[in-house]
């Protein structure tokens, strides 16, 4: 006989004799480049959580491949270098198979599943204060599956380390399964998985690059004692601790992402802000064309005269005039191939941009031909319009700053640049290595470092920091029992995500039997 499952997200009793201290699952995804030290992370989920009565179960996605038999490889003795690889090169496949970027996201999904038919006996009955960290998410689609099946319930930390570092640790690490002491011998290998693993060309393949900046939390495993505070916050406002308040990096980065948002840009939306030692905001600025008489277009401007009005993107226009501008000369100096050289210039650029061979070239990835202004220079515009000194200020921008922005960020005197999201068409370190030190390489006295964001992600800001019941009917400050703690963000939230779940694992099974995975 089947009975209704008591629901896991109502904090008060649901009905005669239902402990006040159930609690929802929750579901935590990690994501960080090849080489960091995740084992430390999940210990400190492990402790942290369990301070709020909340159990683990992990769940490792590159595991889960070895349970589908298709790679039999995957189980012989490899080196550690060769042993990534592999399971690179599965996941890839394996989401090339399903043409699904999230596929190794919909299988952690039945492992899920699996663990509540082992726990509560049904599939569709939510374990109780229980979590199930993901690791690692390596698609940006994986993420927004799990955002969509499972709303506030999925949390997503990504975890970064110095890249410098990173590459010691691998190198260390494929040193050991050759029986090597020269660890030194192995960068090279650890470089090449690295990069690999950051973003591959391919619709389906590895991009740690892509999914990184959608965290919720960002941690630096560098520094162990920071690393657990900041999981330890993280988790005690999650679980509706009543006086969390943001940190100076915190509150500036989300007036950058507010700024970002004013962006109308075909490309992305960039913000940055600039603010005080103390936190204080001097500037805010956000990447979007520049109309006369001083400032960018707002929405309800008239003439309107943003990109988006115009139809077309106008760096990738002039890009596209430049390379068409390339060929012409090629051709008419006798320098193209004879299967060339009798097709006119418009029908050889639309080749070359459909079989991709010149992206990721220099020219294509030039920020030279932009309309916009970018935030970190509207920012700086903005406070010299006013009259505010920026010198020993720092810049918060929501995207690594391009290599035209950071020579005008050095000489306008700030001290330090945060950012999220990495900019690999930067050329920044390579043509500002006197002046600019990236995550930490070089001397902060004589350079202006640029470091990766720490924190409470601008996404969550509002839903962690907006003030809850902070004091009685007498005055007090509110106690707040983390032994019975409830995730406030889910307090009154419908437990609908076991219906969306079987939808979406259902027709992913339908999936996995086409593709000849599953029977």
């Amino acid at each position: 006989m089947h009975t209704t499952p008591i629901d896991p997200d109502k904090p008060t009793d649901a009905a005669a004799g239902v402990s006040k201290d159930l609690g929802p699952e929750i579901m935590i995804g990690l994501v960080g480049p090849v080489g960091v030290d995740f084992d430390q992370v999940v210990a400190v989920l492990r402790e942290v959580l369990s301070s709020v009565h909340y159990t683990c179960e992990e769940i490792r996605l590159s595991q889960l491949l070895h349970d589908l038999g298709r790679w039999p490889s995957l189980e012989k003795p490899m080196f550690e270098d060769e042993r990534i690889h592999a399971h690179m090169d599965a996941g890839n496949e394996f989401r090339e198979l399903l043409k699904a970027g999230d596929a190794l996201a919909l299988l952690a999904i039945g492992a899920i599943r699996e663990c509540r038919l082992d726990t509560t006996g049904d599939e569709r009955i939510p374990c109780q204060r229980k979590a199930f960290l993901l690791r690692s998410l390596k698609h940006p689609d994986e993420v927004a599956t799990l955002r969509r099946i499972y709303g506030l319930r999925f949390v997503l930390i990504s975890a970064s380390a110095k890249r410098e570092m990173i590459v010691k640790s691998m190198a260390r690490r494929i040193a050991d399964s050759h029986n090597s002491m020269q660890s030194h011998e192995y960068l090279e290998y650890a470089e090449k998985l690295i990069r690999r693993d950051e973003s591959e060309l391919k619709e389906y393949g590895q991009n740690v690059r892509g999914t990184f900046p959608l965290a919720d939390l960002f941690v630096n495993v560098n520094e162990p004692a920071e690393m657990r505070r900041a999981i330890m916050r993280f988790v005690e406002a999650v679980f509706g601790y009543p006086f969390p308040t943001p940190r100076r990096d915190e509150y500036a980065m989300f007036h950058a992402q507010a700024a970002a948002l004013r962006s109308a840009q075909l490309g992305r939306q960039v913000g940055a802000a600039i603010a005080t030692e103390e936190g204080e905001i001097i500037a805010v600025g956000t990447n979007e064309v520049p109309k006369a008489h001083g400032g960018l277009y707002w929405e309800g401007d008239e003439p309107d005269r943003r990109d988006h009005v115009l139809g077309y993107d106008s760096s990738d226009a002039m890009k596209r005039r430049a390379f068409a501008d390339i060929l012409s000369k090629l051709h008419e100096s006798g320098w193209l191939a004879p299967d060339k050289s009798d097709k006119d210039i418009e029908t050889l650029v639309e080749e070359a941009l459909k079989q991709t061979p010149i992206k990721g070239t220099q020219l294509m990835n030039s920020v030279e031909f932009m309309r916009a202004v970018h935030a970190e220079m509207a920012a700086l515009i903005n406070a010299a319009a006013r009259g505010v000194s920026v010198k020993g200020s720092v810049l918060y921008a929501t995207t690594f700053p391009c290599h035209d922005c950071a020579k005008h960020i050095v000489a306008a005197g700030i001290s330090r640049v945060v950012y999220i999201e990495p900019y690999p068409k930067s050329l920044a370190a390579e043509l500002y290595p006197d002046s600019v030190a990236v995550e930490g390489k070089g001397d902060s006295a004589t350079q202006v470092p640029f470091d990766p964001f720490v924190g409470i992600a601008p996404r969550k800001y509002i839903e962690l920091f907006t003030m809850d019941k902070r004091k009685d009917q007498e005055g007090k400050a509110v106690n707040w029992d983390r032994t019975t703690a409830f995730p406030r963000s889910l307090r009154y939230t419908p437990s609908l995500y076991p219906l969306r779940e079987a939808f979406y694992y259902e027709k992913f099974q339908e999936d996995m039997i086409k593709a000849g995975l599953s029977s």
